[in-house]
Formats: C-alpha cells, sequence, structure tokens
C-alpha cells in the first residue's frame, strides 16, 4: 500500500489527468478527421438538392460556423452527455450506443476469457520449460495465430464448423430467432437467459458466442502469451529464485514467489487486450452479423452519419483508458516498483 492518502490521492489524480486529456486529444482528432472526410449535407437533402436546400440545410446543422466554434459546441454537448443525433436512424447517439454496447462487452469478455485460460498457462509452462518440445509447439501456435487476420479466420472457422460441420448456428446475430422473446436486464444475452430461467435460449446464445469470440480469443492472446512467457523465463532465472532454490525451499514456495512477480506485466498486458477488445471488434462484428458498436459505427459510416461514428470512437477510447487505469491501480498494490516510478 501507498504509504499514506496523500500520496494515493496524488497517484489517482494523476492517472486521471492524463485520461481525460487522452479523451481531449481523441475527440479534437475524432471531430476533426469525421468533418474533413465528406460533407453530410449532400446526403442529407438527396440527388435532387439546389442550392438553395444545400444553404438551409447546412446552416440547420451549423456546418456554416468556424471548425473551433462547431467542436466548442460539441465539446458542449459533451459535458451534457449528448452525443448528437443519428441522421440514419434518428435516434440519440447515446441511445443507440446503450442499446449495442451490451453485444460488444459480451463478446469481448468472453473472448478475453478464453484467451487467458489458455494463453497465460501456456506461457508460463512454457517459460518454465524453456526449449522443451511443449515450448517450441507453443511458439508455433503463437506464431501462427499472431499472423491471421481476424476476418479471415473468422470466415475460416464459419466455414469449418458452421458449413462443413453443422456443430455451431449460422453466423447471423446473437440468438435464434425463435428465442428472442426473453426479457433483457443486463443486456448479456448469456445471463439474461439464465435470469429467465430458459436453458434452450441460454444454449443457443452461448451457441452463438462461440465463434466470434474465438476468434477474437486466437488472434488476440499471442501478446499475452509472449508477456507470461519471457517474464517467466526471466524470473525462473534470476538471482533470487536462484538463492532460493539454494536455501532448499519447497519447489510451490519457488513457483509461488515466481508467479508473484510476473503478475504485473501480465495484468497489464491483459487490461491492454480488453481495452483493445472493446474498439477493435469492428471486422468480427460484420463478419458475423454481431450488433454491436463496431458493426453500428460501420453502418454509421456506409451512411455517412459522423455523430455516432464520434459516439463510438469516444466510448471505446473512455473504456480503454478506464481498464488501462484499472491494471495500473493494481500493479501499484502489488508491485511497489509501480509506487517508487509513479
Amino acid at each position: 500500500m501507498f504509504e499514506s492518502a496523500r500520496e494515493w490521492t496524488l497517484f489517482l489524480a494523476k492517472r486521471f489527468s492524463v485520461l481525460l486529456l487522452s479523451l481531449v486529444l481523441v475527440s479534437m482528432i475524432t471531430f476533426a478527421v469525421t468533418h474533413f472526410i465528406g460533407n453530410p449535407v449532400y446526403l442529407l437533402v438527396g440527388p435532387r438538392h439546389t442550392q438553395q436546400m444545400l444553404d438551409n440545410m447546412t446552416r440547420e446543422l451549423g456546418l456554416d460556423k468556424p471548425l473551433w466554434e462547431q467542436y466548442a459546441n460539441y465539446i458542449g454537448q459533451l459535458l451534457h452527455g449528448d452525443l448528437g443525433t443519428s441522421r440514419y436512424s434518428y435516434n440519440p447517439v447515446t441511445q443507440d450506443i446503450r442499446s449495442r454496447l451490451p453485444a460488444t462487452l459480451e463478446l469481448s469478455t468472453f473472448a478475453l476469457i478464453l484467451g487467458v485460460l489458455w494463453a497465460v498457462p501456456a506461457g508460463i509452462i512454457a517459460g518454465a520449460r524453456r526449449n522443451s518440445p511443449f515450448a517450441r509447439a507453443i511458439d508455433v501456435i503463437a506464431k501462427a495465430s499472431v499472423s491471421m487476420p481476424s476476418f479471415w479466420l473468422g470466415l475460416l472457422l464459419i466455414y469449418v464448423l458452421f458449413a462443413q460441420l453443422h456443430w455451431l448456428p449460422a453466423p447471423l446475430g446473437r440468438i435464434d430467432r425463435e428465442f428472442r422473446g426473453f426479457e433483457q436486464v443486463t443486456g448479456w444475452y448469456t445471463i439474461d437467459t439464465l435470469l429467465a430461467g430458459d436453458w434452450d435460449a441460454f444454449v443457443s446464445s452461448v451457441k452463438h458466442l462461440i465463434l466470434p469470440a474465438l476468434t477474437l480469443a486466437v488472434t488476440t492472446s499471442p501478446s499475452t502469451l509472449q508477456i507470461a512467457r519471457n517474464k517467466t523465463e526471466e524470473i525462473m532465472q534470476s538471482d533470487f529464485i536462484r538463492t532460493a532454490r539454494a536455501f532448499g525451499l519447497p519447489p510451490s514456495t519457488v513457483r509461488r514467489y515466481a508467479l508473484k512477480n510476473m503478475l504485473a506485466p501480465v495484468i497489464t498486458m491483459i487490461a491492454m487486450t480488453y481495452g483493445y477488445l472493446l474498439s477493435g471488434t469492428v471486422l468480427v462484428e460484420v463478419v458475423f452479423t454481431w450488433p454491436g458498436l463496431g458493426l453500428y459505427a460501420v453502418d454509421a459510416m456506409n451512411h455517412s452519419d459522423y455523430e455516432p461514428v464520434m459516439g463510438v470512437v469516444l466510448i471505446s477510447a473512455g473504456f480503454y483508458l478506464f481498464v488501462y487505469l484499472l491494471a495500473d491501480v493494481f500493479n501499484a498494490l502489488v508491485d511497489p516498483r509501480v509506487r517508487v516510478t509513479k
């Protein structure tokens, strides 16, 4: 723990300052990019527009004002929790994001769990058994996984597990159509179907979740595996582990010391992976028609609907930074070296 509450407060204040500054930079870049790539007015007025219609719509949307004034208005809206209105669905962006966010969270969380369940143990074993056949096999698997594009792996899994073997349902949404009448409490179908006591609906939601989650788990877990392996190798060769063995400490105690020392970087990498998953599921959501934030952003881009795009980018960046902040705090709790460099 930190020596005083003041040190903790200072530590958290610095982290929150970095988080807020990063969000401001993301909002500036996103706002500038979306306003330079095209004019949505042409889409809204249609092909048979007149110059008068263009001018009226431009004034109505506030696009005739300087860019800095448009950005200031946008930030003012954000401070009131308003992400704007979709010009395609005509819904508030916050409402659309609220309805789609649980789908992305559910997919990302299950993908992370699948990846951690195999990558961390495999990395630790491979690091503890250098140059063994198991370590070499893990090397091959990790290199093959990281080199495969997620959309290509997703299509391959669809072809094998759905089209050829018929083990899993078609990649069309989150659940079979006949089970869509259950009450939604959390927005996570796997949890809500259990709360509703509908076992068949739960099985259907899990089956729909397996393919996209497996695709993301395979393509994002190699970094965690590599960190776990490298840190385990480094620690098992370190002086304090050799000293512990020389003093005759039981192997279980030595392994516990080693595990504690490799925990911090692995947790950081897991947090970064989760942040990436929350913001990087776009291609997988498109391939599997998964109605999450990624598919929402792609649909918005196809219609030159920029408010949803900016909203999704900000929400994704916020999640990523918040998860990273949690990992930073956790590392400060378990690793004294983090506190020294705070």
